[in-house]
């Protein structure tokens, strides 16, 4: 065993509950060793990861980090063998504990942080690429609704473009669950330099974005969860987005008030059915246009 190795577990001899109250990330720094190491470290004792550890040592102290009913292993890996009940149970039980654990993460000073600032911003810029930019969309379109003039940019060219002339008192927020998307980077960093307020929605504290981010709203690390990693990290982003929206609109009950109101009347099933529909030719018939 090598010397990282033998200082987790001589860590776990000593204070067997430490993973039950903390990330990996934290566990790792307390260890003094990288999180891949501790994730080694998991399957060497037979886990599959961090989350088995946390379920174990849970366990072994006679309480517990999941629902009763979720019997299969949180984490465990999905195949098409699998019967329909243990694919449901371990599907279910992954994105349970992925939320649960972003959960435990949560700084909620610094989300309410967070949330002053974009309610006080005169704009708001949100990058993300890929799955993040699907979040990105989703935060914006909620915070649209309640009165922020908010962006999301997914393409590095436009984002650049913008984050480039954010007016004072700015905020710009990254969503890259690995930390190391290079368009987010780029998009967050070109904001920063302009004097934006940077935030940075990482399931890493310590990557290239974080170091771009005034704070960082971390979530639940893939890597606990094996092959649903990559479906799990998109649902723990927006459970970070959807809370950053909670607060802001706590901040602006106001707009949100009037324009909740004003959303309701517009797509009425009364005003739908009363507007006039004007009805557009077929293909098949000629057109009035046409002589």
């Amino acid at each position: 065993m090598s010397a990282s190795m033998a200082r987790i577990a001589n860590l776990l001899l000593e204070y067997p509950d430490l993973p039950i109250s903390m990330s990996i990330f934290e566990f790792a720094d307390r260890a003094d060793v990288s999180a891949p190491t501790v994730t080694r470290f998991c399957k060497f004792i037979g886990y599959r990861g961090y989350t088995g550890l946390r379920v174990g040592a849970a366990a072994e102290l006679g309480r517990s980090v999941g629902e009763d009913g979720l019997i299969g292993e949180p984490g465990a890996s999905a195949h098409p063998e699998m019967s329909d009940e243990d694919l449901l149970r371990t599907f279910l039980a992954s994105h349970v504990q992925a939320l649960r654990a972003s959960a435990d993460l949560v700084d909620l000073a610094d989300m309410r942080r967070v949330a002053r600032m974009i309610s006080d911003a005169p704009q708001v810029d949100v990058y993300g690429v890929g799955g993040s930019g699907t979040v990105a969309h989703s935060l914006v379109d909620r915070l649209y609704l309640v009165g922020v003039n908010a962006r999301a940019w997914t393409d590095a060219h436009l984002g650049l473009m913008s984050g480039a002339i954010l007016p004072e008192g700015a905020v710009a927020i990254g969503i890259s669950s690995s930390g190391e998307t290079t368009d987010t980077i780029e998009m967050l960093s070109e904001a920063r330099a302009s004097g934006a307020w940077t935030v940075a929605i990482t399931s890493n504290p310590h990557t290239t974005i974080a170091e771009q981010a005034d704070v960082i709203v971390q979530t639940a690390p893939p890597d606990d969860y094996l092959d649903l990693g990559s479906l799990t990290s998109s649902h723990v982003q927006t459970f970070a987005a959807d809370l950053l929206y909670l607060l802001v609109s706590w901040n602006r009950q106001e707009h949100k008030d009037r324009n909740s109101a004003a959303v309701m009347n517009a797509i009425s099933d009364g005003r739908v059915n009363a507007r006039v529909i004007r009805s557009v030719p077929r293909a098949t018939e000629p057109s009035p246009l046409i002589p």
